[in-house]
């Protein structure tokens, strides 16, 4: 059961603090603003107001399409130098809260937390994207998968694994358009937003699918970015699902390969072999991720603030216990309603979130030089990291590190912020 009793001032989350929770969302157009503001105000003294020089808000810039991109704006007067902060999935901007007031002070920078298109306040439509649903099969024997939790606790290994080739043939099909059509809507919102602003340059800090979409963005538009910090970035690693795989171009029969245990190789199924077939099945349905929240109502309210609750409770960090309570009904208001994507993220990634086309096969196309962050328990593979870290170190006109934040996990800005944004603010010297 996922009941959970605080020992603090904060609403237990039982059946009448969910209906209460519930109806407000669906009751008032504006509970995802009210929210944010909450949050916002309780993080950022100067929400709204100026103080000492300092002036944060929540700007909406229109785009193109009737859309628009949503951002907390922290300002400071005087400041020439621009920061921007891409979210991960099922994220938005107030995920930074405990990150960019010290951002904006200590570099005497302005900072642009955006909410990504079809998440958080900016718009939650979008244009129809091409799609390939076939799932791709891979075939191994279930008895002889390892769990190798020595090196990574997220690391299941068999022996060896077969691909069909009718089915691969078909799983590579359109792909590659799928993919580029998905993340170009991505990254030229982020282009546009900028333009819009007159941003000539900007420092971009990035985690999770925004690290992933923040390395295509740098490499489409390498003038905008001085610096890049990637923060737990997803799809790095290679697998089977890269339709990079030379071994790909000219396919005559079945394909079998020894597992690996790098991610730098293209037979590493990483924590594939555990994913449940179901959660498999409904990833290639596209079904949208909150679907069931939408449905279920406040039975959903409950299981979700007390899962995301007892989650935020882990890190040693929120010890307010309204600080923890605001950031709950935040995450819950800004990821509730129907997105464009909610469903496209499952167009560039498998359900084992390994990319289609892996930033290990874009790294020849990236100039800024970057900072590669991960968390001590994080459920990436931070040796993919360390493998994109080295390859760049190999190249000619860029240069790269990588960090591990202590006690932190794949959201390692939020369990140790103090660590987090110190390392931010040291490579952005």
């Amino acid at each position: 059961m996922l009941f959970i009793r605080f020992k603090s001032t904060a609403p237990k989350y039982g059946w009448k603090e969910s209906l209460k929770l519930w109806f407000n969302h669906v009751s008032n157009p504006h509970a995802d603003r009210a929210a944010h503001d909450k949050l916002m105000s309780m993080a950022l003294p100067y929400y709204d107001r100026e103080i000492e020089g300092i002036r944060a808000s929540t700007v909406s810039t229109p785009l193109s399409r009737k859309m628009a991109i949503s951002e907390v704006r922290v300002q400071n007067a005087d400041s020439k130098n621009h920061v921007v902060m891409l979210h991960g999935y099922a994220a938005s901007s107030g995920w930074w809260f405990k990150n960019i007031g010290f951002l904006a002070k200590a570099g005497d920078t302005t900072v642009h937390a955006l909410d990504l298109p079809g998440f958080g306040l900016s718009s939650r439509h979008g244009p129809s994207l091409p799609d390939n649903k076939t799932r791709l099969q891979i075939i191994f024997d279930d008895s002889k998968v390892q769990h190798m939790k020595h090196l990574h606790r997220s690391l299941y290994v068999p022996d060896n694994f077969t691909l069909k080739e009718r089915n691969l043939k078909k799983y590579l099909k359109n792909q590659h358009s799928v993919v580029e059509h998905v993340v170009n809507f991505y990254v030229d919102a982020i282009e546009e937003w900028r333009r819009k602003n007159s941003i000539d340059q900007f420092d971009l800090v990035a985690h999770s699918l925004g690290g992933y979409l923040g390395v295509f963005y740098c490499i489409k538009y390498p003038e905008a970015v001085r610096r890049l910090v990637l923060a737990s970035p997803g799809g790095v690693e290679r697998s089977p699902f890269a339709i990079t795989n030379p071994a790909y171009r000219n396919i005559n029969g079945d394909i079998t390969m020894a597992c690996s245990y790098s991610p730098a190789d293209y037979s590493f199924l990483g924590r594939y072999p555990s994913i449940k077939p179901g959660f498999q099945a409904l990833w290639y349905m596209r079904m949208p991720t909150f679907l069931p929240v939408r449905l279920l109502g406040p039975v959903a309210v409950r299981l979700l603030m007390s899962r995301n609750i007892e989650k935020f409770m882990r890190s040693k960090d929120f010890s307010d216990a309204a600080e923890l309570d605001a950031f709950a009904k935040y995450v819950y208001h800004t990821n509730v309603a129907a997105s464009v994507s909610e469903t496209a993220i499952m167009r560039i990634f498998d359900s084992s979130t390994m990319a289609k086309i892996p930033i290990l096969d874009k790294l020849e196309n990236l100039k800024a030089r970057s900072l590669w962050i991960y968390g001590q328990y994080d459920f990436m593979f931070s040796d993919a990291g360390r493998a994109a870290v080295n390859s760049l170190n190999k190249m000619q006109g860029t240069s790269a590190e990588l960090k591990i934040v202590n006690g932190g996990g794949h959201n390692m800005y939020l369990d140790n912020p103090a660590e987090f944004n110190r390392l931010v603010v040291e490579f952005l010297k």
